[in-house]
């Protein structure tokens, strides 16, 4: 898979959800980007700008707020398909994320041993970053040795929000 996706057609927009504002991008094989935001929408807008630098993106905010009930409200919407792009150590890793249950954490050298590879995990942190999928991918769930968060890639504050929020086991804002 390439690193970036290639002349893809995007629908992105904004909405809101119970940890903060979001913007998702969604092409015709599922979630290519998401993303939070505190104030500013046009950080996440150029992240994505910079994520998918070929894309054709055609704003639908509707698409956004209904995406976002999907995901944070409606436990029985049927599984959304994500269009993962990166390298086959990343997607490695990111599968590796997947399969870390919903309120719970792993540190980078528990996702190291886990894809077979018990002494990268500073590779494995470096994949992690490299998450384009915010939540879906849920990068948000490593944290370091100490029980620390550690870095996020769209702020600690956030990432603290998603980790309490799934912790709670709420679906409603």
């Amino acid at each position: 898979m390439q690193s970036n996706p290639v002349n893809i057609e995007l629908e992105w927009g904004i909405s809101e959800t119970p940890v903060g504002n979001m913007l998702i991008a969604s092409s015709p094989k599922g979630i290519a980007h998401l993303s939070f935001f505190e104030t500013d929408e046009a950080d996440s807008y150029e992240q994505l700008t910079y994520d998918c630098p070929t894309a054709t993106l055609k704003r639908n905010d509707g698409l956004a707020a209904n995406l976002a009930r999907q995901i944070f409200q409606d436990e029985s919407a049927t599984p959304l398909n994500l269009d993962l792009h990166g390298t086959e150590f990343q997607l490695q890793v990111w599968k590796a994320l997947l399969e870390i249950p919903s309120g719970k954490t792993a540190t980078y050298s528990q996702l190291a041993e886990r894809i077979g590879k018990p002494n990268a995990a500073r590779a494995v942190g470096n994949a992690v970053g490299k998450n384009r999928i915010a939540y879906l991918v849920p990068c948000h769930r490593v944290i370091r040795e100490d029980g620390s968060l550690g870095g996020f890639r769209w702020g600690t504050a956030c990432k603290s929000r998603l980790l309490a929020w799934e912790k709670s086991g709420t679906t409603q804002p």
